[in-house]
């Protein structure tokens, strides 16, 4: 009776053994492939022989070693790279990857897999290039088109000033000039220089005598800029060239009904050529004009 008991729990022994030979048989698993992909959170892609793909888990006990014809090596996991051959032994995790006890390879194929990365260097490069040269095209159009958008705004806004210009030299039909004074500005002023001051007060009295004698009188004030620098810059000295002065004529005793809208006229007229500083000096300039109506007769 002893013996038969003896004998069945060595047969219950034998069995619970042979069934955790099995269990480990069927989890462990012996991969032969290439990497893909790899991937900063330490894993591979490997498209394994049997054409499906494998993610493979590198733990820091994962032990990588490169095989040639004089034996065997440890080396590190970044010898790990795209297009390298490896052999991976291990177990699969309850995510459906392959944590790796061991990666093998053969030296013979790290030699393929860098002249793999050797002709991808090049193409990645380019590609890289041709996405920053696309990135700067796409910035040089957006720009153009805000210029053009800029031109085309200033263009309306030049074509309404020449219009009113235009409208205003069509009207001296109407009027004889009396006198004319240019007054001229240094780069990017727009104060009146002092030494124009006498000439400017000279003309406000002989305005005065045509208003003391009843013929009635009108000052235009033109003011212009060099064609120097941006437009929008010039436009606005010109306007504020041509305020500057008619602040001084009214302060002067010109009633403002006397004074023509003082017109910035930006880089029209340009009288002299911009390639000298002189030029730019002639052309950095207010023009006051002393006109008087021909219908007006002396009373």
């Amino acid at each position: 009776m002893a013996l038969k008991r003896a004998r069945a729990y060595f047969v219950y022994v034998s069995v619970f053994a042979a069934s955790l030979s099995l269990s480990s048989i069927a989890f462990a698993e012996d991969l032969h492939g290439v990497i893909a992909e790899r991937h900063a959170d330490a894993t591979l892609t490997v498209q394994a022989d049997d054409a499906s793909t494998v993610t493979v888990v590198i733990a820091d006990s994962t032990k990588v070693r490169r095989s040639s014809g004089m034996g065997s090596s440890k080396v590190s996991a970044a010898s790990l790279v795209p297009g390298l051959r490896i052999e991976v032994k291990g177990t699969y995790n309850d995510s459906n990857r392959l944590v790796a006890d061991r990666v093998t390879f053969k030296s013979a194929d790290m030699k393929t897999a860098r002249a793999i990365q050797a002709g991808l260097g090049p193409t990645d490069m380019r590609v890289a290039v041709n996405a920053q040269r696309i990135a700067q095209q796409e910035a040089i159009l957006k720009q153009q088109a805000q210029q053009i958008a800029e031109n085309d705004a200033r263009i309306v806004a030049t074509s309404g000033m020449v219009e009113t210009a235009n409208t205003r030299i069509a009207s001296l039909d109407d009027y004889q000039i009396l006198g004319s004074l240019t007054v001229y500005f240094p780069n990017g002023q727009s104060t009146v220089p002092s030494k124009y001051r006498h000439q400017l007060e000279q003309m406000i009295a002989q305005a005065k005598a045509l208003r003391d004698d009843l013929r009635g009188y009108v000052m235009e004030v033109h003011g212009y800029a060099s064609a120097v620098g941006a437009d929008t810059l010039n436009d606005r000295l010109s306007t504020e060239r041509a305020v500057a002065v008619t602040r001084i004529l009214q302060q002067n005793g010109v009633p403002p009904t006397s004074i023509a809208p003082p017109a910035g006229m930006g880089t029209t007229d340009q009288v002299a050529p911009n390639k000298t500083a002189k030029g730019q000096a002639e052309n950095r300039r207010v023009v006051v004009t002393l006109l008087q109506n021909k219908g007006i007769t002396r009373k």
